[in-house]
């Protein structure tokens, strides 16, 4: 099995998209296996599920913004290496994200 702390190895900053409720809780899990811990020293399997997380090469993992994953995209974030959990924990090969997976909301304002 792939870890975690096989990729902070080479990479100062790794995000991952982690789509299901289940993926979420396997990532926490995951993380704390491998002995991350949050920036206030708790494990990680205390923080509440969300779609996003970051760990470092120091050890430590938070929660990373939709606003802030997507714009990565847009800037050319390149000293962040985004991960697909999914793909991460199936084993494939190319688990890297390529494209943000979300897409932007888009608004209308209607006068009545």
């Amino acid at each position: 099995m792939r870890t975690l702390k096989s990729l902070i190895e080479k990479n100062m900053k790794v995000w991952f998209y982690c789509g299901t409720e289940d993926l979420q809780k396997k990532f926490l899990e995951q993380a704390e296996e491998e002995g991350f811990a949050t920036m206030r020293g708790e494990n990680p399997t205390s923080l509440s599920l969300q779609r996003l997380y970051g760990i470092n090469s120091e050890g430590t993992i938070g929660y990373i913004s939709n606003f802030i994953w997507y714009l990565s995209f847009q800037t050319g974030g390149n000293d962040i290496l985004h991960i697909d959990y999914a793909r991460f924990i199936s084993e494939e090969e190319d688990f890297i994200c390529h494209t943000p997976k979300m897409q932007p909301l888009e608004m209308t304002i209607r006068k009545e």
